[in-house]
């Protein structure tokens, strides 16, 4: 019984190396890489980029609880903030620090639910740097100090379009949180 179960033993690791030097002989299947951004394309010029936009996004936005009723006369509602994204050609007065251009343009973005305007203003300062190829990033604080995000999109004609990106400050994940789409505003 043993010899049987030796030979068998040895026909099959005969059998897996053999199968194993046929498997090695071709080449590995190439690993398809996503297209990076030619460093080589020209850069949107600032000034076609600056302006005042539209934006829509597709991001949840949590409602806030309704307050309990009072009696007298009902208060009426304050006006809803509009989503805005405003790009300005001057050099940004505070630099961000964890951004990852040298060259920071002032922005303001005003994102409901993602971002907070100080006492009369319409949004939110943030910084915005052109990218080779049309592209533009708009990266600002989230309220609360937790994290970071970015809009990251392509001008095309008077249309901003791309991904909203959240990276959180204390573990440094980096996640898509939505699309947006911006449309200039004629002046």
């Amino acid at each position: 019984m043993r010899g049987r179960a030796a030979r068998a033993r040895a026909g099959w690791l005969a059998l897996c190396t053999a199968g194993l030097a046929a498997g090695c002989a071709h080449k590995p299947p190439a690993v398809e890489t996503l297209p990076a951004v030619n460093p080589a394309a020209p850069v949107v010029a600032p000034r076609r980029a600056t302006g005042s936009y539209a934006l829509t996004t597709d991001l949840k936005v949590s409602q806030p609880a309704t307050p309990a009723r009072q009696r007298g006369r009902p208060r009426r509602p304050p006006p809803a903030a509009v989503p805005s994204l405003r790009l300005s050609y001057q050099p940004s007065a505070a630099p961000d620090a964890t951004a990852t251009s040298s060259t920071q343009l002032s922005a303001v973005v005003n994102i409901p639910g993602y971002t907070r305007a100080p006492p009369g203003r319409v949004g939110q300062t943030a910084v915005w740097w052109p990218l080779p190829g049309d592209s533009v990033i708009v990266h600002f604080a989230t309220p609360r100090g937790d994290g970071l995000m970015d809009l990251r999109g392509m001008l095309v004609g008077d249309t901003l379009a791309g991904e909203v990106w959240y990276t959180s400050s204390s573990t440094g994940n980096v996640f898509q949180m939505g699309t947006f789409k911006a449309v200039k505003q004629k002046s």
